[in-house]
């Protein structure tokens, strides 16, 4: 009695909260059968009105009622869309792949370790370094004893410099002697100004850990060894733009006296452009002295020094380079944006950039031990109880990859591996277990045929290791990915909407916009109905008409000395009475050119229709048939009106693009009514009249 009185306490409340439900949340229409409440469809208005400014209960409720027609449309049109399969098209499919990969990047990283390294490249982002290194280029996939080889020299170049010998001369001397044939750069080493993203991680690391003077300590990147000797470091962010004026050193002494003279003219009040004119660089004097946009990299370092603490429109007191005298006025210098609106450059960047690495490796250790997945070859397998006193047994694991390096080929160092059977693997036991799957040697042996291109010579064994570590963080992310919609609903909800919008973006484009283009028959009749509506006196219609035209020739003298302009119009009057074509008028000036004048120089010519209102060609005066001279370069041009054409309609051809939109529209409202009948659309207009927002 008690089960049945509490199942129909259970049914009267259920009875109760939909009815509760249908009063505070009624339903605004029905889709197919699919009943769509006020709640969510009040998600989907309140957006777009946000920024409207709606006065009065009217304005509010026309907003309301045309949105709910347009809602009403789009829900049949995801209904039929996902009905006719454009859900699960190979297009949309890839597509959704994509933009789901870039999505869902910044959850697969460690935040405390990516919140370091995107802290760290702002902060040197403030500053540019000047550098220079020494390489000792060592290939990444060098046999061992040419590595230790390269260790060794680039050791003894370090010793070298510490000691106090010229930098940039073992940058030269180290060059003649990886390349014997080439002569060293003048400058050879010398990196230029450089800020973070610019080089390879390792060697950034190395420059921006030393004090200007100071020289690092050997460090590997994938070209080599390197020393690196820090020669300046500046506060300027990215490229700058500047004017200058300079005085060559020629004369030391009195250039200095110039160039003094120039300083204080530009503090009475001279333009900094006036000053300029007199500047020893011609190619910017006449420009007020203006330097193109250019990288730290391109500049002198003393020009650097000089606008570092400048403000846009600034100028420096006057300096001495090994080229003479200079002033500088700095007119933009880029600053570096707040961090917030750097971070998704530094996030972009870092998906190619090694350390970007180290946040995904974090990453995969602590996902591991999250969802449970276990390293076999890393799990002793359970010891037996204890009995008696026994010496301990060898730990032994879960898994091994003792056979598979017996297996690989040395080939794979250069990437050569090439197909195996793979029946050759007979230990199946499981390497990496995560939920719902084990991971087994056949599937470590086909991701390190599948990742073996950028390898270098080890121990078999180390390397083996080395991959299947790669391969357990790649096993564990990918899990870890495919977990993503179940954790973060908000990551569900925009990959969703995504989806949703391909799916009717392609459904738009196949059943509207490419429907209607393709339809030539339906577009010609559409074209008939609508052309006969149009009315040259509506200024709306104006589009769909011809203004004034004219059928125009022209004709191209290059030299007057040729032919002189009023015979020409003379011989062109005569020509066009007697409806010469354009090449006839041609060959008729051409054969009355002055036989002493020289190389005779061909007329050009040209025939065109031309409307008055878009044309400059001919002037006010000119709008009648007649022929007419004008300037051109050193001869003169002959314009040709041979008829004017009075406003007209547009044919189909010529009018298809302000057509075919108001088809597209046509074939939009057609499919809509078909959808509504299909799924029954319903609208609930006493909700809609009753909501308040």
């Amino acid at each position: 009695m008690k089960k049945i009185l509490l199942a129909l306490a259970v049914v009267l409340l259920s009875i109760f909260n939909i009815q509760l439900s249908a009063q505070t949340d009624p339903v605004v229409m029905e889709v197919g059968g699919q009943q769509i409440r006020q709640s969510e469809f009040m998600q989907e208005f309140l957006p777009t009105v946000a920024h409207s400014k709606l006065n009065g209960r009217y304005e509010k409720h026309q907003a309301i009622w045309e949105y709910a027609d347009l809602f009403a449309n789009f829900r049949a049109k995801t209904l039929d869309a996902h009905n006719r399969g454009f859900d699960t098209t190979a297009e949309l499919k890839a597509e959704l792949a994509k933009y789901r990969r870039e999505l869902a990047a910044p959850y697969l990283i460690d935040s405390a370790v990516l919140s370091g390294l995107l802290e760290e490249a702002y902060e040197r982002n403030h500053y540019s370094l000047h550098a220079a290194h020494i390489l000792v280029r060592v290939s990444h996939d060098a046999a061992p004893e040419d590595t230790l080889k390269g260790f060794e020299l680039i050791n003894k170049y370090y010793e070298r410099a510490v000691a106090g010998e010229d930098f940039m001369a073992l940058a030269r001397e180290e060059a003649i002697r990886s390349n014997p044939g080439n002569q060293p750069r003048p400058n050879e080493g010398d990196l230029g100004y450089f800020t973070a993203f610019d080089m390879v991680y390792p060697f950034e690391n190395a420059a921006y850990g030393l004090e200007v003077g100071q020289i690092s300590r050997p460090v590997r990147t994938r070209y080599g060894y390197h020393i690196v000797k820090l020669i300046d470091k500046v506060g300027v962010h990215g490229k700058v733009n500047i004017a200058h004026i300079w005085l060559s050193a020629s004369d030391s002494s009195s250039k200095r006296k110039e160039i003094y003279t120039m300083y204080n003219h530009l503090n009475e009040g001279f333009s900094f452009e006036s000053q300029a004119l007199l500047s020893d660089d011609r190619s910017t004097a006449e420009r007020g002295g203006e330097i193109p946009l250019a990288r730290l990299s391109q500049l002198p370092p003393e020009y650097i020094h000089a606008i570092e603490h400048l403000s846009n429109g600034q100028y420096s007191r006057p300096f001495f380079t090994q080229y003479g005298w200079h002033i500088v006025k700095l007119i933009h210098k880029d600053t570096l944006p707040p961090f917030e609106s750097m971070v998704p450059y530094y996030k972009q960047k870092m998906t190619v950039d090694p350390r970007g690495a180290e946040s995904r490796k974090v990453f995969a250790a602590k996902a591991r031990e999250k969802y449970g997945i276990v390293d076999l070859t890393r799990t002793p397998v359970p010891a037996p109880a204890k009995r008696g006193r026994k010496a301990a047994a060898p730990v032994v694991m879960q898994a091994s990859l003792d056979e598979l390096v017996s297996i690989v080929p040395d080939s794979v160092m250069m990437g050569k591996w090439k197909s195996y059977d793979e029946s050759l693997i007979t230990d199946r036991r499981p390497l990496v277990r995560v939920p719902g799957r084990e991971y087994t040697a056949v599937d470590l042996a086909r991701y390190i045929r599948k990742n073996m291109a950028d390898q270098r010579h080890e121990a078999m064994d180390y390397y083996v290791r080395r991959k299947f570590d790669l391969f357990l963080d790649s096993v564990t992310i990918a899990y870890a990915d495919s977990q993503l919609e179940k954790e973060y609903p908000d990551f569900a909800e925009v990959v969703d909407e995504y989806r949703r919008g391909l799916m009717i973006f392609n459904y738009n484009d196949k059943m509207i916009w490419s429907k209607a283009i393709y339809d030539t028959v339906g577009f010609a009749d559409f074209y008939a109905r609508e052309s006969a509506k149009k009315n040259l006196s509506n200024p709306a219609d104006s589009v769909f008409f011809w203004g004034v035209r004219a059928r125009l020739t022209t004709l191209d003298v290059a030299d007057s000395a040729q032919l002189q302009p009023a015979k020409a119009l003379k011989l062109i009057g005569k020509a066009m009475k007697k409806n010469v074509g354009s090449t006839g008028m041609k060959e008729l000036l051409e054969k009355n050119f002055n036989r002493k004048c020289g190389v005779k120089t061909p007329v050009a010519v040209s025939v065109d229709i031309v409307e008055k209102n878009r044309t400059k060609v001919l002037a006010d005066d000119q709008w009648n048939v007649g022929v007419y001279a004008a300037p051109y370069n050193k001869g003169y041009r002959l314009l040709v009106v041979e008829q004017i054409i009075e406003p007209t309609l547009k044919a189909q051809n010529e009018a298809r693009g302000y057509y075919l939109n108001a088809y597209q529209n046509e074939v939009e409202r057609r499919l809509n009514d078909e959808l509504r009948k299909k799924y029954d659309v319903k609208i609930n207009w006493d909700v809609i009249d009753a909501i308040t927002y």
